[in-house]
């Protein structure tokens, strides 16, 4: 639902279906202009659950923690126009010398098919400066360049060198690794990395870390997707709960569980795809006991 006017949210009839369902939280009222149906908002929770109790409309009330909806000022990609990626910056397929040569192995050495990465926009720099020894994974936002991770592969400096946030005008809480597949699959996998995303492949996003801002929940929860299957590391189990009680209902989730001190690259996409099929879809009542087993 959505505001609408005078402390009203508007939205589609539970009853009926019909856009013209509207809901007062201040005042405890409810109204559909369509079948007329207008229960109190207690009893809209009864009948949208199946409870047939006050206490328990009150213990899904004290556990449920809510879907928090809010629009930033701005788009991502509306922040900074014309974001290029760093000078030296060649393709990972492009070069024979030595250090073009590295970069490929090194990426081969974890696993990844040199021709994807090359489809993906994937690369390294090698011109003095700043992002020398370092792979490139641009981050696109409507097809185009919005952002890169850089990950060193040779030389010395620190593991990932990512542009700063008055660089791009970005933060780490507005960024989603290869977020135009939420709009292309009906499936996606969340997982942590851009690494994690590109070992499962094309309908995976990579949400840059444990954490999930409301921000990054929103855009998931906007999108066409139905389907969301987390894959958090395994000490971010209870990251994964709370990211999944964001989503559901709105979409179908399920949580992967790895095995201690495993990741995707860990395991390698064979792997997870195993874990992946043998997990199912959670109720409400699933997470929630997961919520419990884990505290």
């Amino acid at each position: 639902m959505y505001d609408y006017r005078r402390g009203w949210l508007k939205g589609d009839c539970p009853y009926c279906g019909d856009h013209k369902f509207g809901a007062n939280l201040s005042q405890g009222r409810t109204n559909c202009f369509k079948c007329g149906q207008h229960p109190s908002l207690i009893q809209l929770i009864m009948d949208l659950q199946y409870f047939t109790t006050i206490p328990e409309v009150n213990n899904y009330l004290n556990t449920f923690e809510g879907v928090e909806f809010y629009e930033e000022l701005v788009e991502p990609h509306e922040l900074k126009e014309n974001v290029t990626l760093p000078e030296g910056f060649h393709n990972i397929k492009r070069g024979e010398n030595k250090l073009a040569r590295a970069a490929r192995k090194y990426l081969e050495g974890r696993g990844f098919n040199i021709d994807s990465l090359s489809r993906k926009g994937w690369g390294y720099c090698n011109a003095p400066g700043k992002y020398f020894g370092y792979i490139i994974m641009p981050f696109y936002i409507k097809s185009k360049v919005a952002y890169f991770n850089a990950r060193l592969f040779l030389g010395d400096g620190p593991k990932f060198n990512n542009p700063l946030v008055e660089d791009f005008g970005l933060g780490k809480n507005m960024l989603i690794y290869n977020v135009d597949s939420l709009y292309m699959y009906k499936t996606i996998y969340a997982v942590e990395s851009v690494t994690n995303a590109t070992t499962i492949g094309d309908n995976s996003i990579g949400l840059g870390g444990k954490k999930v801002s409301n921000y990054q929940k929103n855009i998931i929860l906007k999108s066409p997707c139905e389907r969301v299957i987390i894959g958090l590391d395994e000490d971010a189990i209870d990251d994964a709960i709370k990211l999944a009680l964001g989503l559901y209902p709105h979409k179908k989730v399920k949580i992967m569980e790895f095995p201690k001190q495993k990741d995707i690259n860990d395991l390698g996409r064979k792997a997870t795809m195993k874990i992946s099929h043998t997990s199912r879809y959670l109720s409400y009542n699933d997470i929630l006991s997961m919520k419990f087993k884990h505290n």
